[in-house]
């Protein structure tokens, strides 16, 4: 088995640079970096498309250069690539495409590190904790760029390195404590902890800035979206996938050989590159990036920003327990609700709440299908009416849903069913 680190590096490099190359190609070059630009300067939350702040050269070069920032973050770190990093490097790409720039994530990072610094710990450890949460990334340009009012920057930019240390520092225990309350059983585990931050910090804004301004009624979510690419992102998509197929098949040996063991994984607690390694994670990415790109392709779902972005971060847990025979179930359980609902299948919220309700594919691999069917029918129920405890401030609002259904679900099936856990 290759090590994964001489693999995943230069993956992680080479797919950044792609993205960067792709920015080149896709706009007129003078307005290249002014798009990055607006991007990395505008207000973000739920949901603001980057294709339509930056255009589609602006949003490619800022997801590839923070692909790039991956990369030196994990090499100082001196990170040993694994599932967890395939998951930390493409949630960064994908939300890149809808709320996270060059700028509001590093305070975060930063309060990660100053946490295993005073625990005396390698920030190696903690490394991935930055990137998972700096899904809270739209808090801090909220310091910088609100939204209803104006802020000075010799207080905004001290307000936003505070505020979003702050949080990168409460991530890590915040989300050991979250992981004993689902057991493992929502992959997206920060979405649950990055909720319920995002609660917290949207009920203290609301009642000691938006209320005393007489702001709290003028509070919306209006959506900044782009008419989307319903052409040109299936295609790369497609190929991005099919590549990661071919890849992992020529690293695999030129065989598919023990793709059928992952397959068959429960995917619960499971790192794919660890004892299976990194081609077959590659192969199983590509395999199910192609499945749900299909499935978007065919309800007639919109291919703007944060589809995009929703694809990548279903595909990030590629190492670490998603596949499609265990995130199949949760797709039929959203379609099941489709008939009932007041929304369809190709509906934004819904199109990238299935992303995230696929981290719950070990309930699905662990319990059965009928569990995963479930699960999904209670994720499509919760996603809609969750993002507005948090104000839109936490990316990962399909994660803090997936979260609770999993304690719902797991302290039911746990109470009926003692038997240890299949590997």
């Amino acid at each position: 088995m290759l090590n994964p680190g001489k693999i995943l590096y230069p993956y992680f490099f080479i797919f950044s640079l792609i993205l960067i190359n792709v920015s080149l190609l896709t706009g007129p070059l003078d307005s290249l970096f002014p798009g990055l630009f607006a991007i990395a300067t505008s207000t973000q939350f739920l949901t603001v498309d980057a294709f339509a702040v930056g255009g589609l050269n602006g949003a490619f070069l800022n997801a590839g250069i923070q692909g790039l920032f991956v990369i030196l973050v994990f090499k100082i770190a001196k990170v040993i690539p694994s599932g967890g990093s395939i998951s930390a490097f493409f949630l960064t790409i994908g939300f890149s495409f809808f709320g996270k720039n060059i700028i509001n994530m590093w305070p975060i990072i930063f309060g990660v590190w100053l946490y295993s610094r005073l625990k005396r710990e390698s920030f190696r450890q903690y490394v991935h904790f930055g990137f998972f949460g700096s899904a809270l990334a739209p808090i801090v340009s909220e310091m910088l760029f609100p939204r209803l009012f104006t802020i000075a920057p010799e207080l905004g930019i001290p307000l936003a390195i505070v505020v979003g240390t702050i949080l990168g520092f409460i991530i890590p225990p915040l989300s050991a404590l979250t992981l004993t309350m689902h057991k493992g059983f929502n992959l997206f585990n920060v979405g649950l902890s990055a909720g319920i931050l995002g609660f917290a910090f949207f009920a203290i804004y609301r009642t000691f800035v938006l209320g005393p301004l007489g702001l709290i009624n003028d509070f919306r979510f209006n959506s900044i979206l782009s008419e989307g690419y319903p052409v040109f992102l299936p295609v790369f998509l497609c190929i991005f996938f099919i590549l990661n197929i071919i890849t992992g098949f020529i690293l695999n040996r030129y065989s598919f050989k023990n793709y059928k063991i992952l397959f068959l994984n429960t995917g619960y607690r499971a790192d794919f590159t660890v004892f299976l390694g990194a081609a077959l994670t590659l192969i199983n990415l590509g395999f199910l990036g192609l499945v749900f790109l299909i499935y978007f392709y065919i309800v007639k779902a919109p291919f703007n920003g944060p589809v995009l972005g929703g694809l990548f971060c279903l595909v990030s847990l590629a190492g670490i327990g998603s596949h499609p025979r265990n995130t199949v179930p949760i797709m039929v359980g959203y379609i099941l609700v489709s008939f009932f609902a007041p929304w369809s299948l190709n509906t934004l919220g819904i199109a990238v709440g299935l992303c995230f309700a696929t981290s719950m594919s070990p309930i699905s691999g662990r319990w059965g299908y009928h569990w995963g069917i479930i699960a999904g029918v209670l994720h499509a129920s919760f996603v809609t009416y969750t993002a507005a405890f948090q104000g839109g401030f936490n990316l990962y609002n399909g994660g803090f849903s997936s979260g609770l259904v999993a304690i719902i679900l797991i302290s039911v099936l746990e109470a009926f069913d003692k038997a240890p856990q299949k590997p």
